[in-house]
């Protein structure tokens, strides 16, 4: 499957690119980020973004709250929620991705949830697309059959979620080698659809999620294009995100890979520029133009960039002459 978009969708995400001059900051994954930081050619991340650590200051103090098991509430590492148990389940086992879990979920608000609410219901663990839904995963995976727990968000909002059942499901090293690869070309393709329907966020989770299980597949023949790919798709989403030092990282992984590849060069250009790293960006942006010379984005962002120089070098000379004078 080839890179998510081409040369010519990236042009569309320069559309907003005044908006991402800023300095920027990374996030913790997603997807991801535990992740290299979540595909397509876009735009640029001017908006700080905190780290999962700091996000738990934004969540109630554990200490201040109890389980009914007694135990102190569970935080997600990422910091996006807390959770409580109200009722305790039975048994030692607790599901995996791929366990179908029978479940009953209940929001207090509206949100990005795709999984049924407010009925039973069954649903593959980490099938789920939406925001809302990788929390409940990371919920269920800590739950045992016939528990009940809160889930108290960040953001604001509590998710009940009640497990009544699920399947076993094979850890990673259980799977055979062809069972790895389908899953990694599987999540890639689901990327690709969500990314091209405008799910930014949920098709970083998916290259993610491939990245990871491409870590335990038994190397095929592509491999190294496989991964080159899903590094530069999952830029490209960090780009839209505003994540430019992820995306930068990912775009470099690519490179190392493919040091030819012009959209990863590309990206990482747009990733320097929103980080204000302006030569970095140049550099990117004319091995772009030397490998396609006819690439009329990379050059008006070369353009844009050398503008952007010249006037940091003037101000920088008026400077001087004030202090000198």
């Amino acid at each position: 499957m080839a890179n998510t978009e081409s040369t010519a969708g990236e042009t569309i995400a320069l559309e907003g690119r005044e908006e991402s001059m800023e300095p920027n900051q990374e996030t913790a994954k997603g997807e991801g980020n535990h992740h290299d930081g979540c595909p397509g050619g876009s735009e640029k991340e001017g908006r700080a973004v905190v780290k999962g650590e700091d996000l738990k200051e934004n969540l109630p103090p554990s200490n201040q709250l109890q389980s009914a098991n007694g135990n102190v509430p569970w935080s997600c590492p990422d910091g996006t929620f807390i959770k409580l148990v109200l009722e305790t389940g039975k048994g030692l086992d607790k599901p995996k991705e791929g366990s179908i879990c029978r479940i009953f979920l209940e929001a207090d608000r509206e949100g990005p949830l795709s999984y049924p609410s407010r009925q039973w219901a069954e649903v593959e663990l980490g099938d789920g697309d939406a925001e809302w839904d990788g929390m409940v995963d990371r919920c269920l995976e800590t739950m045992l059959a016939g528990e009940q727990a809160e889930v108290r968000l960040r953001d604001g909002g509590t998710i009940i979620v009640q497990l009544d059942s699920f399947t076993a499901a094979k850890d990673s090293w259980e799977m055979s080698a062809s069972e790895k690869w389908s899953l990694v070309l599987s999540n890639k393709e689901r990327g690709g659809e969500l990314y091209r329907a405008g799910e930014v966020g949920a098709a970083a989770r998916r290259y993610a999620k491939a990245l990871r299980l491409l870590v335990v597949a038994a190397p095929p023949p592509d491999y190294d294009q496989i991964k080159a790919e899903l590094h530069a798709n999952l830029a490209a989403c960090q780009l839209r995100l505003r994540q430019p030092a992820n995306a930068a990282r990912n775009c470099t992984k690519t490179l190392a890979l493919q040091p030819a590849n012009t959209k990863a060069l590309f990206r990482r250009g747009l990733a320097y520029d929103a980080m204000n790293d302006l030569e970095g960006a140049a550099q990117d942006l004319k091995g772009v133009l030397q490998v396609e010379p006819g690439n009329r984005a990379a050059r008006r962002e070369l353009d844009r960039v050398t503008e952007r120089i010249k006037a940091r070098d003037a101000k920088l000379a008026r400077a001087m002459q004030k202090m000198f004078a």
